[in-house]
Order: structure tokens, then C-alpha cells, then sequence
């Protein structure tokens, strides 16, 4: 003889309430935050809400490939390296290069861009950029005043100013601001990957006033990496 079946109890159908309730908190929490700021050509916000660029685009790839579910989120770059940092959640933010100071606290994909050659910029009509200017004489020429942005890094070329210690003043603002305070004798020349500084000087307020010169002893293109708090897992 069957028996009828049982009516699950109240505290029974709470419990299941319960467990699906925390599933559901799991999966919301299983959402990668990926971390970008708006930098031409790099990753800029889109009226649809979504973000590209260059390596924007190959983030978006990189995690549908590999079937990761992620959400975009705006932050100034200074903040990016201390949530990283303080390893809140899992998080990854795109395009930094890989330095022994940041592995101390974050983990590193494979590389996923590799800039074209750093190039610099300044004024068109400067002279002393004639030709094809070097890092070496451009960072023993003490009259020149090189404009960098606190908190980037450089790549091999910080070494280079830590050793060279060339005249140099830094500032937070983007880098089209920078290039216009370049253009305005505010400073005298900046160091960029060549791709970030075309694009940037198709902008008519700086094309005519920049321009680009090729170093005679540019390294090649630094790798670009998605740096990742230590919350995210290593099988990620």
C-alpha cells in the first residue's frame, strides 16, 4: 500500500527558499568586475552603456570566449591599483603593464595587447626635437621639461627616469589635457604609445600644434595585461 506523499513542511519550504536565495546571491556574486577609465583608443563608454576600443574589445572577446560573465565599471586609474589592491572582491581591470611592484599584490593574465613603439610628442615647431631624438639625450637635456602622469607607469622607460632623473613635472589630468598644456608651453614633451597619440591628434584643436617624433632608441611596445585582485580564483 502507497503512502501519500508528504506535504513539505513551513520550516522545510522556508529552508528551500533559503538555499535559493543564496544561489542566487552566488551566481550575482560569480560576476567578474572589470575596471577601465575613459582613454582613447583604448576603452571609451558607448551610448548603449557598453565600452570599446582596443583593448576593451579584446576584454569583451577574451570573456565570452571563455564564457566568464563580467560587468564594466568606470574608475579613475589611481583608484583602479587600490581596489585592486585591497582585494575586496574579484576584479580585474584592463591594460596595465606588468611591474614587480604590482605582482606584489595582484595577479596577471597572459598578455593581451602589445602597444606599437613609444614614440614622443611635442610641439611641432620645437626644434630640439628635430630629427630623431633618443631618450638619452632628451633626458640629459635639462632644459627640457618632460610632463608625466602621476601614477602610470611607463614601462621600461621608468627605470630610465629613475636612473636619468630627467626635469620632469607630473600631473593627473588625461592625456589630451596634458598634450594641450604641452602645446601651450606648459611643459615641453610627453612620452606616449604612438596609437594613443594619433588618435588623440586627430583632434583639429592639437593636430596642427603636435606632432609625433620617432626615438632612435624606442623599446618595443609594452605588453598590456588584465591585472586581477587575488580574489579571483587561478582556474579564472
Amino acid at each position: 500500500m502507497m503512502r501519500a506523499a508528504r506535504r513539505p513542511s513551513v520550516r522545510a519550504v522556508l529552508g528551500l527558499f533559503g538555499v535559493a536565495l543564496l544561489a542566487a546571491a552566488a551566481r550575482a556574486e560569480s560576476v567578474l568586475t572589470v575596471y577601465y577609465h575613459e582613454r582613447q583608443p583604448y576603452s571609451t563608454r558607448q551610448a548603449d552603456g557598453g565600452v570599446r576600443g582596443v583593448l576593451a574589445d579584446i576584454a569583451d572577446r577574451v570573456m565570452k570566449t571563455a564564457g566568464i560573465a563580467y560587468r564594466w565599471e568606470d574608475l579613475p586609474s589611481a583608484r583602479q591599483v587600490e581596489t585592486i589592491r585591497r582585494n575586496e572582491s574579484p576584479a580585474c581591470a584592463i591594460g596595465w603593464f606588468k611591474r614587480p611592484e604590482r605582482e606584489a599584490f595582484a595577479k596577471f593574465t597572459l598578455p593581451i595587447y602589445q602597444d606599437l613603439p613609444t614614440i614622443v610628442a611635442a610641439r611641432a615647431d620645437d626644434a630640439r626635437f628635430a630629427g630623431t631624438p633618443t631618450v638619452d639625450r632628451l633626458f640629459r637635456d635639462k632644459t627640457l621639461l618632460l610632463l608625466v602622469k602621476t601614477g602610470y607607469s611607463y614601462g621600461v622607460i621608468d627605470d630610465k627616469i629613475r636612473s636619468d632623473a630627467p626635469n620632469l613635472r607630473r600631473d593627473s589630468s588625461d592625456n589630451r589635457t596634458m598634450l594641450g598644456m604641452v602645446s601651450r608651453k606648459r611643459a615641453d614633451y610627453m612620452i606616449m604609445a604612438e596609437e594613443e597619440a594619433k588618435d588623440l591628434l586627430a583632434d583639429p584643436a592639437l593636430a596642427g600644434s603636435i606632432a609625433i617624433y620617432h626615438l632612435g632608441d624606442a623599446p618595443p611596445g609594452e605588453y598590456r595585461y588584465l591585472m586581477c585582485s587575488r580574489q579571483v580564483p587561478d582556474d579564472l
